[in-house]
């Protein structure tokens, strides 16, 4: 008797089943048109559920001339299906071999993510480098790539930098005026990177000495950033249940954040802060309330949106419901917080960062203790709302004290929420959030090291430790050897694609790809950049002023602060030559 071969992890089926409950999918005819294989290196509930990826995929498939279609990373029962029955990657809409498309677009999220993308691209069966003209043109966007694509330079025909909304059109228009996959057409393009025409070249201690350019391309890539984005702001387009919201609709109410946190690339990357309009804002959450669903509000900065608590009035008083992402702890009021009970909140999400009020003024985060105590006593005054913490340890100028401080913190915070919630008798539960910092480029904390695996893991054992016993508190801290994975992939050049490759190689264990090659990874890591040196990101034009970011690092050592962009009507130049009016 025949054994019946099993297709429960068929990823051909699992893409049919979940075609059938998506609402907002585009399948175009064949023939005639550009083809693009736009793939998120993660799974599909993680892609699903990120606004960034749809918004390409809208901006592709509005165009006549191109047809896109979608990829995720399979789970491993699904990889090792497609290895078992020798099939290659296909795409989500119409199954299709990865390899036959014209374009494979990576929308590249997470730095841990690089990994994914030489997995997706092994299963496709398409080669990592020197590939030919009958295999598809890679690229990649997203916010790592906008920061730093150095480090998967040599798996990339070009890198989009900036927001895609800037560069799409642009892209698609050369691409198909030059017939050709070659290179030559994009040199100059905004916003377009092509890794291939950039040869650095080294001093003997390791740091870049010089950057040897090919004619026709720029010394610099500026970066590009979405048109009239108070009217267009990111939305859900294709409706699913399967993501990590569940069935919900998100709404982006802005992008970038003018608090200037040190450490945060989203603060620099999405220069100047934008908000989306209320008049928008609300055109979206009608619709979004006519399906009577419940309503995402994401964002660098929500809290800081000059109409918030407006638009979140507007949701309840329609009947809605809603969650928010984050927000900032000195926002919290009375209003707010009774506007997100009426809303169905049910956790509130901070982030003080740091456990003491002289590393939150390093940081440019100039919360007071008091401020933090007093929200959460609204809170716990205001309904049984679980709040969530954000910290960070092994930060730039950090001593024993300040991770102690985390800690008292946290004890000082619950105790806040316990009192404020006698009268009631019950009380929210808090859940901490422990990261080693991970230096990001384009902040002023660029040129600073990770602390190190023993030194970041011995300040997550302290605040795991003392906070142990404290009732309702749980504490979740990453791993000190992920973080120091992170740092390598965040800040490293080129070079470093060579443990990357061997990480894929080894199935994901980077240590043993760090000592099979003869790259000094602390060197990256570990070690303090000059602020003279030329850095792996060096060519990038962020529209920062040359040197805001080291006088602000400056600043951060002698511990101050400075004051958050004004509101986005007003006309400032403080750090770069952005216009910071309306008209974004």
């Amino acid at each position: 008797m025949t054994k019946k071969r099993d297709l429960s992890h068929d990823p051909g089926k699992i893409a049919v089943s979940r075609l059938e409950k998506e609402t907002g999918a585009v399948v175009k005819e064949p023939g005639g048109r550009l083809s693009v294989a736009l793939a998120y290196p993660n799974q599909y509930e993680i892609g699903m559920s990120n606004l960034g990826l749809q918004k390409i995929y809208h901006l592709f498939n509005r165009r006549d001339d191109v047809s896109c279609e979608r990829v995720f990373l399979p789970s491993p029962k699904e990889i090792e299906f497609l290895k078992k029955n020798k099939r290659p990657l296909e795409s989500m809409e119409t199954g299709r071999a990865l390899r036959t498309f014209d374009l494979l677009a990576f929308s590249i999220t997470f730095e841990m993510d690089y990994i994914n993308v030489l997995t997706m691209l092994d299963l496709a069966k398409i080669p990592f480098k020197d590939r030919t003209f009958d295999d598809p043109m890679i690229v990649a966007g997203g916010i790592c790539v906008t920061l730093n694509p150095e480090l998967m330079a040599p798996f990339l025909d070009l890198a989009f930098i900036g927001e895609g909304e800037g560069v799409v059109d642009t892209f698609v228009d050369a691409l198909l005026m030059s017939g050709t996959f070659s290179m030559s057409p994009f040199g100059g393009l905004p916003g377009v990177y092509a890794p291939s025409a950039y040869s650095p070249e080294y001093t003997k201690e390791g740091a870049i000495e010089r950057i040897e350019i090919k004619s026709g391309f720029p010394e610099k890539i500026g970066r590009v950033w979405a048109k009239d984005y108070k009217d267009n702001p990111n939305v859900t387009v294709i409706e699913t249940p399967d993501t990590v919201f569940g069935d919900m609709i998100l709404i982006e109410t802005g992008k970038g954040c003018g608090r200037h946190c040190r450490f945060c690339a989203a603060g620099y990357a999405y220069r100047p802060t934008r908000f989306a309009s209320y008049e928008t804002l609300t055109e979206k959450i009608d619709e979004a309330l006519a399906d009577e669903r419940k309503i995402g509000l994401v964002g660098s900065n929500i809290s800081d949106h000059p109409d918030m608590e407006r638009i979140f009035e507007y949701i309840v008083n329609k009947g809605g419901k809603f969650s928010v992402s984050s927000m900032r702890i000195d926002r919290l009021t009375d209003t707010t917080l009774e506007l997100m009970l009426r809303g169905g909140c049910k956790t509130i999400t901070v982030a003080p960062e740091a456990g003491t009020e002289s590393l939150r003024r390093r940081i440019n985060k100039d919360i007071s203790d008091e401020t933090i105590i007093e929200a959460a006593r609204l809170i716990g005054k205001t309904s049984a709302f679980d709040l969530k913490l954000y910290f960070l340890v092994g930060l730039p100028g950090e001593t024993q004290k300040d991770v102690e401080g985390i800690v008292e913190l946290v004890e000082s915070i619950q105790g806040a929420m316990v009192t404020a919630s006698k009268e009631r008798g019950t009380v929210g539960k808090i859940r901490v959030s422990v990261n080693g910092f991970v230096p990001k480029p384009f902040t002023p904390f660029q040129w600073e090291p990770y602390a190190g695996i023993k030194e970041v893991g011995d300040k997550l054992k302290i605040v795991k430790s003392g906070l142990k016993k404290t009732p309702g508190v749980t504490v979740q801290t990453s791993s000190a050897r992920y973080d120091y994975v992170q740092t390598l992939l965040s800040v490293g050049d080129r070079r470093v694609a060579e443990v990357l490759q061997l990480a894929h190689k080894y199935d994901g264990d980077w240590f043993k790809a760090i000592k099979q090659t003869d790259i000094d990874c602390d060197f990256f890591v570990t070690r303090r950049k000059s602020v003279n040196e030329i850095l792996p990101w060096s060519f990038i034009d962020h529209g920062l002023r040359d040197d805001y970011l080291s006088h602000d690092s400056e600043r951060s050592e002698k511990g101050k602060v400075i004051a958050e962009c004004p509101p986005p009507d007003e006309k400032c130049d403080r750090c770069g030559q952005f216009d910071c009016g309306m008209s974004h």
